[in-house]
């Protein structure tokens, strides 16, 4: 009796351990996933700030 017991215990903290590492995990590719959303849009923005002044060159070299 004593052993299933003790069994239990064991079964129940290495279930505990386990879904506390997988939290873990989670939040460790969340912030992954969340830098590489920050990083891929300030690129995004670089380019589209690079492509609009081409633009307004080009509009500019017309009404001269």
């Amino acid at each position: 009796m004593l052993r299933r017991i003790t069994n239990a215990w064991k079964c129940q903290r290495a279930t505990g351990r386990k879904r506390g590492s997988i939290f873990v995990e989670y939040i460790l590719l969340i912030t992954i996933v969340g830098i590489g959303v920050i990083v891929g849009l300030a690129t995004i923005r670089s380019a589209l700030v690079n492509e609009l002044i081409d633009l307004a060159n080009a509009i500019n070299a017309i009404n001269v």
